[in-house]
């Protein structure tokens, strides 16, 4: 047996050891030192609730919780914040998960600025939420890696349905405080589906975007569904949810009459716009958020053609995500207001009726329209009152869609030297050159 001796020059004996168990030995002992001096260790979230609910461990807790779709990850943590400034005196907050702080954050949303928490928990004594009972409200609004963004409710076992009140009551006001209904949004695809608000165009308008009055009368017949007929359509089963599909060649104002009927009922409706990855890969996640609104949703999908092809010909794309958000619920207050440079492109069954009950040709101008979309456009313009539209409309050649008529004009303004007034002869020009038309020569063209 090997004798035991005292280390009596400490120094000495670790000059003896091999440089691997010397380091070892120091990071022990600068270890233990650090263990010594520190305090009692921190309360984490699981010691937190079991404080908070007055019970000696978890099996003793019932939960309720609910994974937090991505618009409520920020409604509920509004609704959260709201009762915990409610009970400021009485609640306690403290770790969302482990040991770490709880935390807050800010979320903007158009010119609003929202603060609210982003992981923590908040222990509301017996008599607050719940009239005999204490709880505990967890929320995480970020994916961790392990389990999805969820908000949970800890009540003492017995009081199962204490916690299922508190976390509905919670939903409740987090739906009401959703701070995108009644405004424009686009929806991308982003890590996941974002919302963000924007601005629409303020000059466009019934009258000025000229296109058929059938275009205009199918889709006043969806926003009559939608809006004011919701409630007897329903209750006879006929549904109130329509979609209307604008098809055209490229430039004939199709995103121009969906932006004319967005600026018509945003405030009243909520205005989804679905970028095409969104629509591709998560157009099933915005039809669900437009649910949750309560109110008419205009729902925008526009060149559904990039994304959506028919399955004979192409592989792959977002066809089956369109079908499957378009199969959603017959009572559904959503109008759906797609657009298509070539329905030819699209499968046959996703312009069946039930996903798209009208489907709307935007076609090129004719004389009259040609007319109309000239005189509109020169309205104000130096020099306008002396155009004669009517001999311009009649040097078109033929397929002149309304961009191309706008371009006219742009060039046909920028030609004209610095304060000479716009003339029929200018425009004519500008018809005659084919340059408002952007496209490659064949001659020179690039090898």
């Amino acid at each position: 047996m090997t004798e035991r001796r005292p280390i009596i020059d400490l120094a000495a004996y670790l000059d003896t050891l091999p440089a691997s168990e010397r380091r070892a030995l120091r990071a022990v002992g600068e270890l233990l030192v650090g263990v010594t001096d520190q305090g009692p260790p921190e309360e984490d979230a699981t010691k937190f609730t079991l404080r908070c609910l007055g019970v000696e461990q978890m099996i003793a807790t019932a939960t309720e919780q609910q994974v937090l779709a991505p618009v409520a990850r920020l409604t509920a943590a509004l609704a959260l914040a709201e009762l915990i400034n409610e009970y400021a005196g009485a609640v306690d907050v403290g770790p969302g998960e482990y040991t770490a702080p709880p935390a807050w954050t800010q979320t903007q949303v158009g010119d609003n600025i929202f603060h609210h928490p982003a992981v923590l928990r908040a222990g509301f004594p017996a008599g607050t939420l719940i009239a005999d009972a204490p709880c505990v409200v967890a929320i995480r609004t970020e994916d961790n890696g392990m389990s999805p963004p969820q908000l949970t409710v800890f009540v003492p076992r017995a009081d199962q349905d204490g916690a299922r009140a508190v976390l509905d009551r919670l939903l409740i006001r987090a739906a009401e405080l959703n701070p995108y209904r009644g405004r424009v949004t686009r929806a991308a695809h982003d890590r996941g589906l974002q919302l963000t608000v924007i601005d629409l165009p303020t000059t466009l308008t019934r009258h000025t975007v000229v296109v058929s009055d059938e275009v205009w009368r199918e889709i006043d017949l969806g926003l009559t569904a939608v809006r004011d007929r919701h409630e007897l359509l329903n209750a006879h089963g006929l549904g109130a949810r329509r979609g209307v599909l604008l098809v055209g060649p490229p430039g004939t104002g199709k995103s121009a009459v969906s932006a004319v009927i967005a600026a018509e009922v945003v405030g009243e409706f909520t205005v989804i716009y679905v970028e095409a990855r969104a629509g591709e890969h998560l157009l099933t996640a915005v039809v669900e958020e437009a649910q949750r609104l309560g109110g008419p949703v205009l729902l925008v999908l526009e060149d559904v053609d990039l994304w959506v092809c028919d399955r004979a010909r192409h592989s792959g794309g977002g066809l089956s995500e369109l079908l499957q958000a378009m199969d959603i619920q017959p009572d559904a207050r959503i109008l759906t207001l797609a657009s298509t440079n070539d329905a030819g492109t699209l499968d046959r069954a996703a312009i069946r009726t039930g996903r798209f009950d009208s489907i709307v040709e935007v076609g090129y101008p004719d004389r009259a329209a040609a007319v109309q979309i000239l005189d509109a456009l020169l309205a104000g313009i130096p020099g306008s009152d002396g155009v004669d539209s009517g001999a311009v409309a009649a040097a078109l050649p033929e397929q002149t869609s309304g961009s191309d008529l706008r371009e006219i004009v742009r060039r046909a303004v920028l030609a004209v030297p610095a304060g000479e007034p716009l003339s029929s002869a200018a425009l004519l020009a500008e018809v005659g050159s084919g340059r408002y038309r952007a496209q490659l020569g064949v001659a020179g063209a690039y090898l």
